[in-house]
C-alpha cells in the first residue's frame, strides 16, 4: 500500500498541516516523470487531502504525480519510489506552494479563467523540459487564481517569461496600477524557495505598493522588498536556480464605476473617552484614466466628533462639509494611477460607551451620487480609562483574637498571607497585613460587577483558621475603591477518630452505644469555639465509598445535634478519610 497527503504549504516549511486539498488527482506510474511513464493506478484526494493506493505489486521504479483538478495540470511529483512487499509506504506527501496567484488589482481577490503562459529561451522544448509537457505551457486558473510551472533537469539556462491572457471583463495588458518590475530576476540557489512576496495569496490592499524601478534584480536580495506587491514576468533560470513562488500577478478590470480603491487606517487600536484619534484615508485610481467630480465621504462612529481644522488633503488644509455624522470632501480630480491621501482627527465623545467603533470611508460621484469605490473600514476599541474607570481593592488580613470577624483595637495584621484573584493574580500582605490591588477590575458601567478574592489558608501562621468568609466577595463600582478584610485566629481543635468497628456491618449507621456517645461532644464544644476534626481510618479491604458515606452521615448527625443543643457559634467540621494498617476491624 501507498498513502500520503496533499496540502497547501502556507508557511513553506514542508511540514503537513490541516489545510488539505481535496479532489486532487494522484497518479501512480511506472517510470520517471520527465521521461516515459505508464499509469498503474489513479485516485482522488479526500476532503482532508489524504489519498491511498492498496494492493500494489512490490518493486522499484514507481513515481507519483499530483495534478490540480483545474485543467489537470501537474503541480508536483515524486520519482524513484520503491514498494516493499507486505508493507505500507506512508507520508508520500505533496505540499502545494504555487508559483503565484492571478488576482484582481481592485478587489485583491483571485481571478478564475486567466491563462498564464510560460515561454523559454532558445532550446526550450516543453515536451522535454516542462513537467506535464505542452499541456502545461498555458494554464487556466481556477477559483484560487493559482498557477505553477515545474521545469525538469536539463532545462536550458536563459530568460523565461510569463504572459497572461485575462478573462472577459478585464483589460488585456500588463497592469498599470501595479506595474510589473522592470528588472529581470536573476534566480540563484538561495534562498530556496525564493519568495517574491511574503503573502501566500493575493496581497491585501494594505500591503505597500512596490516601485517597479527599484525591485531587486537577484533572488538573493529579493527578501528585502518582498513585503510589497512586487512581481516579475521575466526570470533568468538555470540548473541551480531555487524555486520561485508567490509571484502574484495583478490584472485590471475594464473601466467601471468601481475603479477607485479606498483604504482607511488608524495607528490606534484602543482609545479612551476624550482622546484624539488620527485617521488616514487613501483613494487610489487604478486605471489609466483621470477621474473627475470625485467626493471622498467619511461616516464617523456615533459619539465621535470631527476636530475642526484637522483635515488635510495631500498636506493642504481642507475642511469637509458636515451633514450629521457624514463628512464630505469634494469635488476632487484624481489623475490616472494617482493616490490621494487625506488625514484628519476625530475626538471620542465623553458619552461614548466601551466597545468597538467602525469608521467607514468611500468615494462617490458628485454628479450622480453613486458610490464608485469599495467601502473602507477602520475599527478602534474604546476602552475604560485607567484613571477614571478602574476600581481598586484594598484590605487587611488580621489576627481576629475574639473571633468576631471584625478587626478591633489591638488586633494586629498578619504578614505574608497570600491572596488570589479569579484571574490568577497573586497578592501578598505587607508587614502590617495590608494589601492593595490597583485597577482590580473595570466594572460594568451601569450595574457594577462582583469581585472575588480568596485567601490561601496555607499561608496563615500554624494553627490559624479563618473567622471570616473565604473567598471574600465585594460589589465594585466603576472608579471607586472597595475593601475586603480577612480575619483569622488560633482555634481549639477537637479530634474524633472513627473506624469500621463503630458502625453496623456494611451500613452507614453508628451502633447505638457509639451514636449516644456523640452527645458527649456537645458540652465540650460549647466551652470554647472549636474546630471539630473527624478522621476515619479505613483498612485496605474496606470499601472507600462506604467509608465516605459513613463520614457524611456522622457529620449530618453532629450538625443536627448541635442545632438542637443550641450551639453558640457556627460549628466548623473538617473531615479526613485515610487508610490505616491492620485487619478488617
Amino acid at each position: 500500500a501507498l498513502s500520503g497527503f496533499v496540502w497547501f504549504d502556507a508557511n513553506h516549511d514542508r511540514v503537513r498541516d490541516l489545510t488539505g486539498r481535496g479532489g486532487w488527482t494522484v497518479e501512480l506510474v511506472r517510470g520517471t516523470v520527465g521521461a516515459s511513464t505508464t499509469t498503474i493506478a489513479t485516485t482522488q484526494t479526500a476532503p482532508d487531502g489524504s489519498y491511498r493506493f492498496d494492493g500494489l505489486p512490490p518493486g522499484s521504479g514507481y513515481s507519483i504525480v499530483f495534478r490540480n483538478p483545474q485543467g489537470n495540470y501537474i503541480y508536483g511529483y515524486i520519482n524513484n519510489v520503491t514498494l516493499a512487499a507486505s508493507t505500507e509506504l506512508t507520508e508520500q506527501n505533496q505540499p502545494i506552494d504555487p508559483s503565484g496567484v492571478v488576482y484582481d488589482v481592485l478587489t485583491r481577490q483571485p481571478v478564475a479563467g486567466a491563462v498564464v503562459r510560460i515561454d523559454g529561451p532558445a532550446g526550450f522544448d516543453p515536451a522535454l523540459h516542462l513537467v506535464g509537457g505542452p499541456a502545461n505551457v498555458a494554464q487556466t486558473t481556477d477559483a484560487t487564481g493559482e498557477y505553477k510551472f515545474l521545469l525538469l533537469p536539463g532545462t536550458p539556462t536563459g530568460t523565461y517569461r510569463l504572459s497572461t491572457t485575462v478573462p472577459s471583463g478585464y483589460i488585456q495588458r500588463v497592469s498599470t496600477a501595479l506595474p510589473v518590475c522592470t528588472a529581470t530576476l536573476q534566480v540563484g540557489g538561495v534562498p530556496n524557495p525564493a519568495l517574491v512576496q511574503r503573502s501566500d495569496t493575493a496581497p491585501a490592499a494594505s500591503v505597500t505598493q512596490h516601485n517597479p524601478n527599484t525591485c531587486p534584480s537577484t533572488s538573493a536580495a529579493i527578501a528585502s522588498n518582498n513585503n510589497t506587491t512586487q512581481y516579475y514576468l521575466a526570470f533568468v533560470l538555470g540548473a541551480g536556480s531555487a524555486n520561485v513562488i508567490n509571484n502574484h500577478i495583478p490584472v485590471e478590470r475594464n473601466p467601471t464605476s468601481d475603479t477607485l480603491i479606498v483604504t482607511k487606517t488608524t495607528p490606534k487600536a484602543e482609545v479612551s473617552r476624550g482622546e484624539l484619534v488620527p485617521y488616514t484615508i487613501t483613494v487610489r485610481n487604478t486605471l489609466d484614466l483621470r477621474q473627475t467630480d470625485i467626493a471622498i465621504q467619511d461616516q464617523i462612529p456615533p459619539g465621535f466628533q470631527y476636530r475642526v481644522g484637522s483635515a488635510q488633503i495631500e498636506g493642504q488644509r481642507r475642511e469637509p462639509t458636515t451633514v450629521g455624522r457624514q463628512l464630505t470632501w469634494g469635488p476632487l480630480t484624481i489623475e490616472r494611477n494617482q493616490v490621494v491621501t487625506l488625514k484628519m482627527l476625530l475626538v471620542v465623545g465623553t458619552g461614548v460607551g466601551t466597545g468597538e467603533f467602525v469608521n467607514q470611508a468611500w468615494a462617490s460621484s458628485t454628479v450622480t451620487n453613486a458610490v464608485i469605490s469599495n467601502v473602507a473600514k477602520a475599527t478602534v476599541r474604546v476602552v475604560p480609562d485607567a484613571t477614571f474607570d478602574c476600581s481598586e481593592v484594598i484590605g487587611k488580613v488580621f489576627d481576629d483574637k475574639n473571633r468576631n470577624g471584625v478587626q478591633d483595637d489591638g488586633e494586629a495584621g498578619i504578614a505574608n498571607a497570600r491572596l488570589a484573584t479569579v484571574r490568577g493574580q497573586l497578592v501578598t500582605t505587607d508587614q502590617y497585613g495590608r494589601f492593595h490591588i490597583a485597577c482590580a477590575d473595570i466594572p460594568d458601567e451601569d450595574r457594577g460587577s462582583n469581585y472575588v478574592l480568596k485567601l490561601d489558608e496555607r499561608t496563615l501562621p500554624t494553627g490559624y483558621r479563618l473567622t471570616t468568609e473565604n473567598p471574600g466577595l465585594v460589589r465594585l463600582t466603576r472608579g471607586k475603591m472597595s475593601k475586603i478584610n480577612f480575619g483569622a485566629s488560633t482555634q481549639r481543635v477537637v479530634r474524633v477518630d472513627l473506624k469500621d468497628l463503630a458502625f453496623a456491618p456494611n451500613a452507614t449507621a453508628l451502633l447505638p452505644q457509639w451514636s449516644a456517645s456523640l452527645d458527649q461532644l456537645l458540652p465540650l464544644l460549647q466551652q470554647e469555639q472549636s474546630v471539630l476534626r473527624l478522621a476515619y481510618g479505613r483498612t485496605a479491604q474496606e470499601d472507600p465509598k462506604l467509608a465516605q458515606n459513613r463520614m457524611q452521615d456522622v457529620v449530618k448527625i453532629i450538625r443536627s445535634n448541635w442545632r438542637q443543643f443550641g450551639g453558640n457559634y457556627p460549628l466548623s467540621i473538617e473531615t479526613e478519610v485515610y487508610q490505616s494498617g491492620g485487619g478488617s476491624k
